[in-house]
């Protein structure tokens, strides 16, 4: 009857505790969720990035803002209900997430100390890619899409091909299942050296690209001229030119901490050995 007694008190001790840290709304609580609070500064979070006009009704919005917050929360606690957050999908997934976050926060730190080119180093930029300003144009493509070959001689089997039928044609011939369909291209949406090679081809000439897991073989069928006009040319060079010193910064970073790190790979997983000084490398004539 004692332990009986001591259970039954124990008990009530837990509901008292739990009881006591009911959550309430105010001050800087603006909702609370099954025990979870919504924060002003969540709020404030989700407005950050929020174009609101000045003559909108903030506080009609900032109510839509807390309900999108509540819903979201709501769900999250359903899949929490369901182990979804024990999941090794999930647990992988927020790894990742981490990951892409913190180094985010490094570039950003990294982009700090990153100067801003001058007038003449933006000037020479502009003078030196032509294909992203003065002569960018617009390309009309058919295309044959299909799926990267385990295989890499089936590429090589495509370098005699010189036009898109005798792609078709290659690819039937070795039971390979392609689409035909059209796209466009600017050549401001390439680096220049592959803009060059491809505004070097013989008319009706194919040129193959990898994009996501599939192989493009594209034909040029149609050009137009889209010059970026002055007052866009500047900005969008510097832009470049920062990006391309960002660039540099991260990678200098990234064989300095490689330096200096200590990896070891099972077999089979390390990466390719660079080419001693000296030995040349052939990629596929095809792949501009």
């Amino acid at each position: 009857m004692r332990n009986k007694t001591m259970l039954i008190t124990g008990a009530g001790a837990l509901l008292l505790l739990v009881g006591g840290c009911d959550k309430k709304v105010g001050g800087q609580v603006v909702a609370v969720v099954n025990g979870e609070e919504v924060t002003q500064q969540e709020v404030n979070a989700e407005l950050q990035g929020a174009n609101i006009p000045a003559t909108a009704d903030r506080k009609a919005i900032m109510a839509q803002v807390v309900q999108q917050i509540v819903d979201r929360k709501l769900l999250v606690q359903k899949a929490k209900a369901e182990g979804l957050d024990k999941s090794p999908s999930y647990l992988e997934q927020l790894r990742r997430g981490e990951d892409a976050l913190i180094i985010n926060l490094l570039t950003t730190k990294a982009a700090k100390g990153v100067s801003l080119p001058d007038a003449t180093a933006v000037d020479k930029f502009i003078a030196d890619n032509p294909t992203l300003f003065s002569q960018r144009k617009r390309y009309t493509l058919d295309q044959i899409s299909f799926p990267q070959p385990s295989d890499q001689a089936v590429l090589r089997q495509l370098e005699p091909a010189h036009s898109l039928e005798a792609v078709a044609a290659t690819l039937s011939a070795a039971g390979i299942r392609f689409t035909r369909g059209t796209n466009t291209l600017d050549t401001a949406m390439l680096a220049p050296a592959v803009a060059a090679k491809i505004a070097a081809l013989p008319a009706g000439e194919p040129f193959v690209t990898p994009d996501k897991g599939q192989i493009v073989a594209s034909v040029i069928t149609a050009t137009t001229p889209a010059p970026t006009a002055d007052a866009q040319a500047r900005p969008a060079a510097l832009e470049l030119l920062r990006r391309q010193s960002l660039g540099n910064a991260m990678q200098k970073q990234l064989e300095a901490a490689r330096a200096s790190a200590k990896i070891t790979y099972q077999p089979g997983f390390a990466p390719p050995k660079t080419p001693a000084a000296g030995a040349t490398t052939t990629a596929p004539a095809t792949a501009p």
